[in-house]
């Protein structure tokens, strides 16, 4: 581990996609599973995508998609039967930061979330619905660099002087932006809300201005 704090270099844009349906009962939402695993490693200094992490995942708590979560996320069952579980999703993707550097060097990115649900709700329900504590502290809560993150919905807001935060829908129309691919494809949705992070750079947001503090980790 880096003794010294390293500058932020990169944004990871991250948008799940879940298990659900439209009553609340066929999936409860406290047994939600990820289907669906995007991250865009952004390079804010070189304004370039450097990696692209995408995987589904198949879930098992109850694996079989419904009709309404096909036709929200364009998710089809086929697409899920043939992804590997979330461990082994989850293992790779540990991978996938070591080799750039974010395990080593949390302080050098930031998650970049169109919402606080991602990381405050679904990801410690997986991992939690998986027996996963390789990221947990004793009190429950996660470890760098999964613990802190960038809610665009308030940056958007907060650069235009909004009086209420919009969702992508909203930020691509008041950004007269069309959108690109499909709503609630988790990766279709991290293309779109780094297009809005682009033009919002463009228009004076820097993401270190939006950093949220540090959480005290125990060790």
């Amino acid at each position: 581990m880096s003794t010294s704090k390293a500058p932020l270099r990169y944004l990871m844009v991250l948008d799940f996609e879940a298990t659900c349906d439209d009553t609340n009962r066929i999936v409860p939402r406290g047994e939600m599973e990820i289907i669906e695993f995007p991250t865009i490693l952004y390079d804010l200094e070189q304004d370039k995508v450097e990696a692209i992490f995408h995987e589904y995942v198949r879930p098992t708590l109850h694996p079989t998609l419904t009709e309404f979560c096909t036709n929200l996320t364009g998710i089809q069952q086929s697409t899920v039967d043939a992804a590997d579980t979330f461990p082994n999703v989850w293992a790779r993707y540990q991978q996938f930061l070591r080799s750039h550097k974010i395990a080593e060097e949390p302080s050098s990115a930031v998650y970049l979330t169109c919402g606080e649900w991602d990381l405050k709700t679904m990801l410690p329900l997986q991992l939690r619905l998986s027996g996963l504590t390789d990221i947990t502290t004793p009190t429950g809560s996660l470890t760098s660099p999964y613990d802190r993150w960038i809610n665009v919905k308030k940056s958007y807001q907060r650069l235009h002087t909004l009086r209420y935060p919009k969702g992508m829908d909203g930020m691509l129309r008041h950004a007269a932006m069309e959108l690109e691919g499909r709503h609630h494809s988790g990766i279709d949705d991290c293309k779109n809300i780094l297009r809005l992070v682009r033009k919002m750079q463009q228009q004076g947001w820097k993401a270190k201005d939006d950093l949220p503090p540090p959480c005290l980790q125990l060790s």
